[in-house]
């Protein structure tokens, strides 16, 4: 009896999670979050709709999940990018933009959720907008860092804005399928553009 109820509370414990996953898998199989529904979830994750009302009141609640944990995940790509290159914060701040486009790459389910307008705003679930600025914090941090060492000049926020605008529109072609992989990969491609906004930055050092 004791192994049973250990047994079920594990899969509790753990079907959040399980629920997100499958959420993702139906995202990837239909290629859009519009023809979700929290019941087809839930059959999916070999669960009962009422197991799923559980954690998540509704489809929207389901994708917050979902972009909040792909926030966290991006904001952990950024910080170790921005770590590995600690002593050089020109090369950082480069660093960070290819790290955004690799996570992006890597996670277009996630992209998705996050950026495609489905919540209409972050403003009702605190942790996904606290996890989404957290992330946003990290490129402009890379951005002072290197302004503060007289490695590129200008206006930080408007630095950064260009900065984030330039990999967000770069990970969105590749993962639209605009821009053929067999050319050059991802990183390649990141590490050439990040490169040419780093030059254009240090025009006028």
């Amino acid at each position: 009896m004791a192994s049973k109820k250990k047994k079920r509370g594990y899969h509790h414990g753990d079907l959040r999670n399980a629920l997100i996953q499958a959420a993702l898998a139906q995202i990837a199989v239909s290629g859009g979050v519009h023809s979700l529904s929290l019941r087809e979830v839930a059959r999916s994750a070999g669960v009962s709709h009422a197991a799923a009302y559980r954690h998540f009141r509704n489809k929207e609640d389901m994708l917050a999940a979902i972009a909040e944990q792909g926030f966290v995940l991006l904001g952990h790509a950024l910080q170790a990018a921005i770590e590995q290159y600690s002593g050089n914060s020109l090369a950082a701040f480069k660093a960070s933009g290819i790290a955004y486009v690799e996570f992006s790459v890597g996670h277009p389910e996630h992209l998705q959720v996050m950026f495609g307008g489905a919540l209409n705003g972050f403003a009702r679930w605190p942790s996904l907008q606290k996890a989404s600025q957290h992330a946003y914090d990290l490129l402009k941090t890379s951005v002072r860092k290197a302004l503060q060492a007289g490695e590129i000049s200008g206006d930080e926020d408007t630095i950064a804005l260009a900065a984030w605008s330039l990999v967000h529109g770069l990970a969105q072609l590749i993962v639209g399928g605009q821009i053929p992989h067999a050319k050059q990969s991802p990183r390649h491609l990141a590490q050439t553009l990040t490169a040419l906004l780093a030059q254009a930055l240090q025009a006028n050092v």
